[in-house]
């Protein structure tokens, strides 16, 4: 087989070359490839875009209500995280393995090591225990995040929180496993001209990173950015659905948590204002497509993610369930109990993550041991299913509108297709792909003609060959039945209009 690295190259140069990127705010939108995440509100201000939750799915969208100059409008653009992914400068990876893992300063183990935090935080407590550290330390202000444990209709927590005191920060704790906008409020952090963190989602760390190519101030006072292993999120209208199962109004809710007391908790609960308590089991919720509430339904962007393990961040927090799979909550085994009170992986990225980490090691607020890279993998096995189908997914969308990558973002894409020791350990972690008896023939048909890193694909083990021609068609079967269309509110006229984005492509 020709050179990994030379077959990488030439695959991402291929991405690179024929996925069209969305042209506007507007075509993010209509093309599925928006996630809410509000930094175009930030910088256009809420008299021009305004994020709302939005029917019949509830997702964070943008409204827009007046035409951006187009100095505005290129400079949302260019920071849109459906627009494009980034990677970080002069990493370069060697293998698919390295690439899937990230870039690593160091890989350990452990918790927060206040029993409170480790308890009602969401995975032991790590991103909480970060943040509050940060702010004690003194090395920021504030944090940037949101209030995670919040009903999505209470519209005073759809967007960011400026936490200025550690209380604050840990008022915040929890997850949020569902749409928010934790970047509406960016500029008025950077208009502070003070210090501060950001913890949030991959997508919008990668929204920080590309803001920074266009206004210097983020990279001055952004002093770290921090972020979770993040398996995508469902829609709000599964909240609804859960609710309605409970037969709980809304209007009746008091308390919401997605998780938290205990790793991972309950997923969700609900007390009510009369006492009642409903919830439902982490792998009942989450890995069997939302039980008697489902089915659980995902905006397309979150399935063509390329960045879920926070390729950009300074640190990442994330699960390590044996197999990614925790216990059920009334099945724990004597061992595997342990796992009840919370364990992390938590991987620093750059030296400005790797020196936050260390100082929250040595002030005792994290108690942190070793780990090792496969353990990602091990822990992740459905991140790196997403991983080693992605290209092929990637290519389904011929004309259509896709967020970009930049020639790194590209390059790691392309590693987890083409290097076969890798695919082989995710179809290890995994059910095999259909057998097809025609699949080279099926692929070759799908594939370019002349390309030297299709002609390398097609002599993969046939294996390797039916896994991502099952890709290929299971994607394309859902962009054909119009999973990525959505409709623009609002639009402005001359750029699209409600029935063309719902029906075609700007």
């Amino acid at each position: 087989m020709t050179d990994i690295e030379d077959l990488a190259s030439l695959a991402a140069k291929f991405d690179r070359s024929n996925i069209r990127a969305p042209a506007s705010l507007q075509e993010v939108v209509s093309s599925g490839n928006c996630m809410g995440c509000g930094i175009c509100e930030s910088i256009a201000g809420p008299e021009y875009i305004e994020m709302k939750v939005l029917p019949p799915e509830q997702r964070m969208r943008p409204v827009f209500h007046k035409a951006l100059e187009a100095e505005v409008h290129g400079k949302a653009l260019a920071a849109c995280p459906g627009a494009q992914v980034s990677s970080l400068p002069g990493w370069k990876p060697t293998t698919g393995m390295e690439a899937f893992v990230g870039k690593v300063m160091s890989i350990q183990r452990g918790y927060a090591s206040d029993p409170e935090t480790r308890f009602k935080a969401a995975a032991a407590g790590g991103l909480t225990t970060l943040g509050v550290h940060l702010i004690e330390s003194k090395q920021v202000d504030f944090v940037v995040h949101v209030k995670a444990c919040a009903l999505y209709s209470d519209e005073t927590t759809q967007g960011s929180k400026l936490s200025f005191t550690s209380a604050e920060v840990f008022d915040g704790r929890g997850s949020r496993y569902g749409p928010v906008a934790p970047l509406k409020s960016l500029e008025d952090a950077l208009r502070l001209k003070r210090p501060f963190a950001v913890v949030a989602k991959p997508c919008d760390i990668n929204a920080v990173r590309n803001y920074a190519k266009v206004d210097p101030r983020v990279d001055e006072l952004c002093k770290c950015l921090m972020t979770v292993s993040c398996g995508t999120y469902a829609d709000n209208v599964c909240v609804d659905k859960f609710l309605k199962q409970h037969e709980v109004e809304h209007s009746e809710v008091e308390e919401f948590r997605w998780r938290g007391h205990g790793c991972p908790g309950h997923t969700p609960y609900v007390k009510t204002k009369d006492g009642r308590e409903v919830a439902d089991d982490y792998v009942d919720f989450w890995f069997y497509n939302g039980k008697e509430a489902g089915p659980l339904t995902y905006q397309w962007r979150c399935k063509m993610c390329s960045d879920f393990l926070g390729y950009q961040s300074d640190v990442v927090v994330m699960d390590c369930w044996p197999n990614g799979l925790p216990e059920r909550r009334n099945a724990i085994t004597e061992e595997r109990k342990h796992e009840w009170d919370g364990w992390v992986l938590i991987i620093a990225r750059t030296q400005r993550g790797q020196d936050v980490v260390d100082s929250a090691k040595a002030a005792g607020m994290l108690t942190l041991g070793p780990a090792e890279g496969r353990e990602v993998l091990q822990t992740q096995p459905h991140q790196a299913r997403r991983a080693a189908s992605n290209f092929i997914r990637r290519y389904s969308h011929a004309s259509r509108p896709l967020t970009a990558l930049d020639e790194g973002a590209a390059l790691q894409v392309a590693k987890w297709a083409m290097d076969e020791d890798f695919v082989d350990e995710v179809m290890a972690t995994g059910p095999a792909a259909p057998v097809v008896a025609d699949a080279a023939e099926q692929l070759r048909e799908i594939l370019p003609k002349g390309e030297a890193w299709a002609e390398e694909m097609l002599k993969m083990p046939e294996r390797h060959i039916a896994y991502h021609l099952d890709n290929f068609k299971g994607t394309l079967k859902r962009l054909e039945r119009g999973d990525a269309s959505e409709t623009v509110s609002a639009a402005v006229p001359g750029r699209t209009s409600e029935r063309q984005s719902r029906n075609g492509y700007v």
